[in-house]
């Protein structure tokens, strides 16, 4: 137990170390009390695109790694020597969310089935090669992988045990609900009662919505990014007009948020909106942060592009069809069978419809309002309950002066609600869309809460706050210690989610070959979960694959 808190600890210390590089040499801007929360999470976006970066170059290997993890902890040795009055509190933030990552990660299941799928045989094949060109040809689904898969690879290192991949996503978690603590804190003493309740609101949804770690992913760094940059947004709304470096924290995230999901690319149209209303948009365009920025997101693009030959995978519009990698029917066929998995195609009774046709004119209306609509409501409905208590109890709250909705609080709506509604449009899966539903609704809810003039008390307010924030921090610890409790009295889990193996017994799968010409392509696993084997693995057979070596680079394409 010792050295799994270790591994944690270190983790997060370096993810802070990269964060606080970022703030010092990049924005300029000195460690503070203020802003340790947003460090750490800063440090997650920036080692997530170094490691990119690296891979373009080399594997993500345990030499890589242990660079990584020596330069961060060196790194974090001068941050205490220049931050000495700060030395408790930065500790006090690496400490509490280690044990809060700890407390998630103890005794729990990989998040199945897509680990197994697709994360975990990636984060494999970045930590035996570089870059992989036309990777998608082996596993149609590595083109849905995440930046979130390269934060993961890069924990590979000589001096902890390969199974801390599973790590940063905890983290993740206990970062954010470390920041909106923090926000929470100063929003008591903050005369903002909307800004304060829209904040508090967002941290008991991620208690509530969040408490387990086998059903992170992918989709949970997403939402979780989301609401970080919902509070940013609240906190921040006037500033970033003018301010520069807000503006530039902000647009780090939406690209960010973009590499970890496909589908938030409509993200980018905050920053887009943020510039065309800025105040100094030559500054904007002049400084070299934007470059940063703007350099990190064409790595992200030329990712996709060398593993799919699509600047973002399966939109055929943006893909380049003279890439004798690029496999065209197998593009279109994901981008017809994505959209109609996720409207519930698989519920069908009946006549069978294919995806093309089930696509159109709201065809999979009746089937997913019969289906996937009903585990929206069965999702949402512990938060609407927390939300209709919530509201219930501010009935004795009411002052003569009613509080005038901010201009921040209907950018956030309407933002949100566009979102919700390209959501139900095209992908209405409730793991897609959780954070623009939810953002809208609690809008809704805030609305109404100040209609009826329910939010003006502010020392009413606060001791609402403190109280239901010990319910849903009682009720997540509670779920997760009886969780480590069931799991260690039936022996179905180890210490350490089980990234080898579904049956949970870390024992490393053996698949079959698969070869051409005495050339190993890849290893087959027959329908089962790849899950993290020896690379490159998929879980259906291919035909007509193709292997070749140029400049020491692997390239995958189908004759």
């Amino acid at each position: 137990m010792s050295i799994f808190f270790l591994n944690i600890l270190v983790i997060h210390l370096i993810i802070f170390s990269y964060g606080a590089f970022f703030y010092n040499f990049f924005l300029k801007e000195k460690i503070s009390k203020n802003n340790l929360s947003e460090i750490s999470l800063n440090g997650i976006i920036i080692l997530s695109f170094f490691s990119l970066i690296i891979n373009f170059l080399l594997p993500l290997n345990k030499v890589i790694g242990s660079c990584i993890l020596i330069i961060g902890c060196i790194y974090f040795l001068i941050i205490l020597k220049f931050n000495q009055e700060l030395i408790k509190k930065i500790l006090k933030n690496i400490f509490l969310t280690s044990f809060l990552s700890a407390l998630i990660l103890s005794y729990s299941n990989i998040y199945r089935p897509d680990a197994g799928l697709y994360h975990l045989p990636f984060i494999s094949l970045l930590n035996e090669s570089k870059i992989v060109i036309g990777s998608v040809n082996i596993n149609f689904r590595f083109g849905a992988t995440s930046i979130i898969q390269y934060l993961s690879a890069i924990q590979n290192n000589y001096i902890f045990d390969i199974k801390s991949i599973s790590i940063p996503i905890a983290s993740i978690f206990s970062f954010t609900i470390y920041f909106l603590f923090q926000k929470i804190l100063k929003a008591l003493r903050s005369e903002k009662t909307i800004q304060n309740t829209f904040i508090f609101l967002i941290c008991c949804l991620c208690l509530i919505s969040f408490g387990r770690f086998s059903n992170y992913g992918n989709d949970a760094v997403s939402h979780l990014f989301y609401f970080i940059l919902t509070v940013l947004i609240i906190e921040n709304y006037k500033e970033l007009f003018f301010d520069i470096k807000k503006f530039i924290k902000v647009s780090l995230i939406c690209i960010f948020l973009f590499s970890t999901k496909a589908f938030m690319l409509m993200i980018i149209i905050i920053p887009i909106i943020i510039f065309v209303f800025h105040k100094n948009k030559k500054g904007i365009i002049y400084n070299l942060n934007t470059i940063f920025i703007s350099f990190l997101f064409i790595c992200w693009i030329l990712r996709t592009i060398l593993i799919s030959g699509c600047a973002i995978y399966p939109l055929e519009r943006t893909c380049l069809k003279n890439l004798n990698f690029y496999d065209h029917e197998q593009t279109l066929l994901e981008a017809k069978s994505g959209e109609a998995w996720a409207k519930d195609w698989v519920n069908q009774k009946g006549d069978i419809l294919e995806f093309k046709q089930y696509n159109q004119n709201f065809n999979w209306l009746y089937v997913w309002k019969n289906n996937h609509l009903k585990k929206i409501g069965e999702k949402t409905s512990p938060f609407l309950f927390f939300l209709m208590i919530f509201t219930l109890s501010l009935i004795n709250n009411k002052k003569k002066l009613k509080k005038k909705l901010p201009n921040e609080f209907f950018f956030i709506f309407f933002i949100s609600l566009f979102f919700s509604i390209l959501w139900f449009l095209k992908f209405p899966l409730y793991r897609y869309g959780l954070a623009f539903l939810m953002i809208s609704l609690i809008s809704i809810v805030i609305y109404f809460q100040n209609q009826l003039n329910l939010l003006s008390d502010k020392s009413k307010l606060s001791s609402l706050f403190r109280f239901f924030l010990f319910i849903c921090v009682l009720i997540f610890i509670s779920k997760n210690i009886l969780r480590i409790h069931q799991n260690i009295s039936n022996k179905t889990n180890g210490l350490w989610p089980d990234i080898y193996s579904e049956k949970n017994d870390y024992k490393i799968n053996i698949f079959k070959e698969i070869r051409s010409n005495d050339k190993f392509l890849y290893l087959f696993s027959e329908g089962r979960l790849c899950m993290y084997s020896m690379p490159p693995c998929s879980n259906y057979e291919i035909k007509n694959l193709n292997k070749e070596i140029i400049y020491n680079y692997k390239i995958y394409r189908k004759n």
